[in-house]
């Protein structure tokens, strides 16, 4: 699949556990040919894909993705003795209006129902249990529950459980095989163990699969995101967890999005307006609300933060023709549009049709006021969708699912990048300059001054750059509701909600227009060899740097007095309501000390995040994480997915 790289890495998007059962239904187990007499095979198989790799309606009895190769190897070697299940279930993350553990959920209410539906049938059957990243963190629990007499069929009857790339790795009771890793995975534990089937669930996980493989006391930030986002979030109710809210932030709904037919649906609905025998009201609603379908998730996905100038740019600066670049293209567009103004007129026409349907009017005549009205929003629409209805269909088709995925990875990626890089800010070296500068210009030093401000250009040009590449609000909310036990975040937040007030590009300007008056200054007092010095020249030059002094210390204000200030819930999202920044009265000379007792952390930490661990990737396009059909696991050279076949199938010969 396409992913969203950043320029110093993929993006790390690491989500978990269990959320609300969404459309998940009881699932029965499909006869397979040949079985026995009474439709009941030895051992029923369950396996449970990963992210992307099913559906809800995929068909059970086809092997898919990476445990396919187990699958088959039980079919060959078993025959009829053995059923073969793979799981359907939503199996996404945050691309279709609902949370990894939404998703995951979902999967492990089909598992249980398929387990307890054939254990009824068939009360001899024995079971085996494969899952793989998503589908290992539900099997994992699955697992976890029946060890702990919770389950839909006993300890007893499941023979073995294997677990590739799982979430909660290092989950008691499980045996480890393969390269040991020396962290956990990235969701935590199971808390309750594997009970009575300890002994019985295999867990193999690349050490470098931060999915499954994860120090969270060296990676505070990233453990922390982890836990966050393994929780579960009720859409549409109030989260009981304060912290929930991220989830909520990170997902876009596009799976009724229709990029591609923008225009012909535009076009269409100024048709239906337009149709001189009379406005067929439910053409239009129809019309209007398959628009809305397309316009509200990139109107939402503006809104949220993630879709700004510099992660616009890194889609952009990927090769031409790819999803990733396509996805830059539509971003552009859509930033060239008037989104918002789009979708409310849209919602206009559509409330008025809905209204007049429901007073029993199903159609308008052309010339009518309310036929009028209706057609000049529909033409308010195309204008403001210009730029966007005129990018390629096929462009928008293709960028729809990097789109989707944008808040997640954008969110992560510079949460991170801000996080590593304001713990290493030397702050208390630029207040200082800030002050000390004013005063060598008061003092008309030109050389005290331009030595200041050459410090001064250097402290702040990382934080030009950080200003320039990432949105400083939006992170700073982010930072604000993300707690981590040795308090990076909180000191971010703060950090960061001061710098996104401040503006940073007028401090550099100013600075360097002192240090090239400074320059010019002691150029003309001190020229060349065989250059007579011009002191007048000096003078009038070095008179100029007072109202630059001036405009400094107005422009640095912001720097010392400013405080953290909460952002505008739409920051994180429609349904993510902010939560204030704690302690609002300190100051960034207040928080300096802090940021100092940080610095011994940060090499060992959040540099090793960005240079090491993070350059590993997005959790479902890891190389690491989609190398288990090539990591090696035992002395004879069996990769993963080999050793999984062949120990399910020893298991399997223990059934009588």
């Amino acid at each position: 699949m396409s992913v969203i790289r950043s320029s110093k890495r993929y993006v790390v998007t690491t989500l978990v556990t269990v959320g609300v059962a969404v459309g998940s239904s009881a699932v029965t187990a499909p006869a397979i040919a040949q079985a026995e007499p009474n439709g009941c095979a030895a051992t029923f198989n369950l396996f449970i894909p990963g992210t992307w790799e099913t559906d809800e309606d995929a068909d059970p009895a086809r092997p898919v993705g990476m445990l396919a190769p187990i699958a088959d190897a039980i079919a060959r070697q078993q025959g009829p003795r053995s059923e073969i299940y793979f799981t359907p279930y939503m199996a996404r993350a945050f691309d279709n209006g609902y949370t990894y553990a939404d998703s995951k959920n979902t999967a492990l209410a089909n598992a249980t129902a398929a387990l307890r539906d054939y254990g009824t049938r068939c009360p001899t059957a024995r079971f085996t249990i494969n899952g793989y990243s998503q589908g290992a963190d539900a099997a994992g629990d699955l697992a976890a529950d029946i060890g702990n007499d919770r389950g839909p069929v006993p300890a007893d009857r499941v023979l073995a459980v294997g677990l590739l790339a799982d979430p909660g790795a290092g989950t008691k009771g499980e045996v480890v095989v393969g390269p040991g890793t020396r962290g956990t995975g990235i969701a935590d534990p199971r808390p309750q163990g594997m009970g009575k089937l300890s002994g019985r669930v295999t867990s193999i996980c690349d050490p470098k699969d931060l999915y499954c493989s994860i120090q969270k006391g060296v990676n505070p930030l990233l453990g922390a995101l982890g836990s966050i986002l393994s929780k579960t979030m009720s859409i549409g109710a109030p989260p009981a967890d304060p912290n929930l809210p991220v989830a909520a932030a990170l997902t876009s709904d596009f799976s009724k999005t229709d990029l591609p037919g923008v225009a012909a649906d535009v076009a269409g609905l100024t048709a239906g307006l337009a149709a001189p025998a009379g406005i067929d009201l439910v053409r239009v609603r129809n019309s209007a609300n398959k628009l809305s379908d397309t316009l509200n998730p990139l109107v939402d996905l503006a809104d949220s933060g993630a879709a700004n100038p510099a992660a616009t740019a890194r889609l952009i600066a990927a090769p031409d023709g790819t999803a990733e670049h396509n996805a830059g293209e539509v971003l552009s567009a859509a930033g060239e549009s008037d989104l918002s103004g789009a979708a409310s007129a849209v919602s206009t026409i559509a409330d008025t049709a809905t209204k007049l349907l429901n007073r029993g009017v199903g159609t308008l005549a052309a010339g009518s006021p309310k036929a009028r009205s209706l057609r000049a929003e529909a033409h308010a629409v195309r204008n403001r969708v210009a730029p966007l209805a005129a990018t390629p269909p096929e462009t928008l088709g293709s960028a729809t699912r990097i789109l989707s995925l944008l808040k997640p990875s954008v969110m992560v990626d510079q949460a991170l990048d801000v996080a590593a890089d304001v713990t290493s800010f030397d702050f208390q070296g630029l207040l200082d300059n800030l002050t000390l500068l004013p005063q060598k210009v008061v003092a008309m030093d030109a050389g005290g001054a331009n030595e200041i401000a050459g410090e001064l250009n250097n402290q702040l040009q990382p934080l030009a750059d950080l200003s320039g590449s990432v949105d400083l609000k939006w992170i700073s909310q982010v930072l604000s509701i993300i707690p981590d036990s040795q308090g990076y975040t909180e000191v971010a937040a703060r950090v960061t909600s001061i710098l996104s007030n401040v503006d940073i590009p007028r401090l550099v300007n100013i600075v360097s227009r002192i240090q090239d008056v400074a320059w010019s200054v002691l150029q003309k007092v001190v020229p060349p060899a065989g250059q007579a010095p011009d002191l007048v020249g000096a003078g009038v030059a070095l008179s100029g740097l007072l109202p630059i002094g001036a405009d400094l210390a107005a422009a640095a204000a912001d720097m010392f007095a400013g405080k953290p200030q909460q952002a505008a819930p739409q920051v994180l999202g429609k349904r993510a309501p902010a939560r204030a920044v704690a302690q609002q009265d300190l100051d960034l000379g207040d928080l300096t000390a802090p940021l100092g007792r940080m610095a011994p952390f940060h090499d060992v930490n959040l540099v090793n995040l960005v240079v090491d661990g993070l350059s590993a990737a997005n959790f479902v396009a890891s190389g690491a994480h989609t190398n288990y059909g090539a990591l090696v696991v035992d002395g004879s050279g069996r990769n993963a997915v080999q050793w999984l076949g062949d120990w399910m199938n020893q298991r399997i010969g223990y059934v009588k």
